[in-house]
C-alpha cells in the first residue's frame, strides 16, 4: 500500500484525499448541524486537518492539490448547497468566482504563513509532534478565518461575521485533532499487523 502511495503524484493524494474529507464533513455537516446559513462553517471540518498535516510533511509543494480542492468545495458549497439562492449557472458570475479563488487562495496558503509566523521550517521537520500540530493548527485556523469571513463579510451583505470567525476556528481545530488521531489509531493498526 505504501508503495503504491509513493508512485501517486503528491498534489492528487492530497486533491483526492481533500475531496473525500470534505464529502465526509458535508455529511456531517448537512445532517447534524442543520445550519440555515448554506455557506456557514462546519463544526467538524477535516480538510483542515488535511491541509495541517500534508503541508507539515510536503511544505509548499502541495499548495496545487489544496488550492484546487479548495476550488473544487468551493464550487460545491456556493452551487449545490441547500439555501444560498445561487443556481449552478451562477457559478459562472465573476464575483461567485473571485470569492472562490480569493478563499481558495486564503485557506491553501494559511498553514504555510503560520509555519512562517511560527518560524517552522516544514523541509526540517524530522516527527510531528502533537505539540506542532496543534501550534500550526491554532494559528492556521484563525488565519484561515480572518481571511475567509473578510470575503464573505465584504461581499454578502448579511454575513454574520461574529459567529462564523468562531465556528471556523472551532470547525478546524476539531477536524485536525480528529484526522490526526484517525491516522495515529491507523498507523498502530498497521504496526501492530
Amino acid at each position: 500500500m505504501l508503495v503504491l502511495l509513493k508512485r501517486i503524484n503528491p498534489n492528487i493524494l492530497v486533491f483526492s484525499l481533500f475531496l473525500i474529507l470534505f464529502l465526509i464533513q458535508r455529511i456531517f455537516f448537512d445532517l447534524i448541524q442543520n445550519s440555515t446559513m448554506a455557506l456557514a462553517a462546519s463544526f467538524l471540518y477535516l480538510p483542515h486537518g488535511l491541509r495541517v498535516l500534508a503541508t507539515l510533511i510536503g511544505g509548499r509543494k502541495i499548495i496545487p492539490g489544496l488550492f484546487f480542492g479548495h476550488v473544487v468545495s468551493g464550487i460545491y458549497i456556493h452551487s449545490f448547497a441547500n439555501g444560498t439562492g445561487i443556481e449552478i449557472l451562477d457559478i459562472f458570475n465573476l464575483e461567485i468566482i473571485i470569492i472562490i479563488l480569493l478563499t481558495s487562495i486564503g485557506s491553501s496558503f494559511c498553514v504555510l504563513l503560520a509555519l512562517f509566523i511560527l518560524k517552522i521550517n516544514s523541509l526540517k521537520i524530522k516527527s510531528i509532534k502533537l505539540k506542532t500540530i496543534l501550534f500550526v493548527s491554532v494559528l492556521s485556523s484563525i488565519i484561515n478565518s480572518f481571511f475567509s469571513n473578510t470575503i464573505y463579510y465584504l461581499s454578502f451583505d448579511d454575513w454574520e461575521i461574529g459567529a462564523q470567525f468562531l465556528q471556523y476556528i472551532i470547525g478546524d481545530l476539531i477536524g485536525a485533532l480528529i484526522l490526526f488521531y484517525v491516522l495515529k489509531f491507523l498507523k498502530k493498526m498497521v504496526i501492530y499487523k
